[in-house]
Order: C-alpha cells, then sequence, then structure tokens
C-alpha cells in the first residue's frame, strides 16, 4: 500500500517540471514574436536582444530532451533565432554605414 501513495507524489515534481518546460517555451516564442514586432518597426537592436534570449532559453529546452524530435524541433528554433540575428547585424551594420557615408559627404 505504500508503492501506491508514493506513486501520484513522483508524478507531482514531473507535471510541476513539464509545467515550467512549457512556461519557458511559450516565452521563448513570445520573444520571438516580439523580435519580430521590433524588427518590423525598425528597432534592429532591441529586436537581435530578444532573438537571443529566445535562441537561449530554446537551446536550454533543447538539452534537457532525452528524445530526438523535441531536441530537433528546439534546436531548429534555437537555429533561426540565431541565423536571423546575423541577418540583423549585418543590416544594422549597412545601415550604420549608409548612415556615416551620407552624413560626411
Amino acid at each position: 500500500m505504500p508503492e501506491l501513495q508514493a506513486a501520484p507524489k513522483q508524478q507531482q515534481p514531473q507535471a510541476a517540471q513539464l509545467s515550467k518546460l512549457k512556461k519557458i517555451e511559450w516565452y521563448a516564442g513570445h520573444l520571438a514574436n516580439e523580435a519580430a514586432s521590433k524588427e518590423k518597426a525598425g528597432r534592429l537592436g532591441d529586436a537581435i536582444v530578444d532573438y537571443l534570449q529566445a535562441a537561449d532559453l530554446l537551446l536550454l529546452l533543447a538539452k534537457g530532451q532525452q528524445e530526438y524530435i523535441p531536441w530537433k524541433s528546439f534546436s531548429d528554433r534555437a537555429i533561426a533565432c540565431q541565423k536571423r540575428v546575423k541577418v540583423l547585424i549585418a543590416m544594422r551594420k549597412q545601415n550604420d554605414a549608409a548612415a556615416d557615408a551620407s552624413s560626411s559627404g
């Protein structure tokens, strides 16, 4: 009988852990959406920060996965955020160079 009582207690931390992971996953998606909105508004620096934070969270989620499919999903989403950051950094450099050329000329 004591074994039966121990099972629900063991499931509770797993459920709490799953809930935490879902919250982190939601927040990573929220950050990516915020980054896209900031990018559209021309706030490239803020968008870069949000994409990098989303990528960090997604990589943490991937690291904790035991199965390949969820790991691959989180990893791919993190890579997509990182690629977007590279593009935005290049755009920012290009914009800065164009601004420098127009102000000096």
